[in-house]
């Protein structure tokens, strides 16, 4: 039992940190995602509120990015893509252990035709399954950003 204790202490603790360190939202995997995808695009990073890009490059591209850490498969769902207000969507898949599993880019046209509407969540969700992670058009981007995450 204290072993558990101390472990959510620790974990709770260095969270903490890792999102003061990020500095924008306690969402830690889609932040260090989106860290990763601006030290790889270069550019800025946008302000979190009312934007639908993550990053915008020194020519102007917008990309949005989403991520999901996994355990087993690839197949899982994204969160919610609020609007197509973007160039290319970037999709990060790290291991449980943080490493990059899968990183693609999507022109936003490829990416919308994957997009499932979401009433409920007001916006469009896409899940990575097999016909979407190998889907031709998708540049793989995996290598450069597995160098950036040593």
């Amino acid at each position: 039992m204290d072993d558990v204790i101390h472990l959510w202490k620790k974990f709770n603790e260095y969270s903490n940190k890792l999102a003061d360190a990020l500095g924008r939202t306690s969402n830690i995997v889609g932040e260090y995602a989106e860290f990763l995808a601006h030290k790889h695009y270069g550019g800025r990073l946008l302000e979190i509120s009312g934007s639908s890009a993550d990053i915008q490059s020194e020519n102007g591209v917008l990309y949005q990015v989403k991520s999901r850490k996994i355990k087993k498969t690839l197949t899982t769902q994204l969160n919610v893509i609020r609007s197509w207000d973007f160039d290319f969507l970037v999709v990060v898949l790290f291991t449980e252990n943080g490493a990059i599993k899968k990183a693609l880019e999507f022109p936003v046209e490829v990416a919308r035709e994957y997009g499932v509407s979401n009433k409920h969540q007001n916006g469009w969700v896409i899940t990575t399954n097999r016909k979407f992670l190998s889907d031709s058009r998708a540049v793989d981007i995996s290598v450069p950003l597995a160098a950036l995450n040593r």
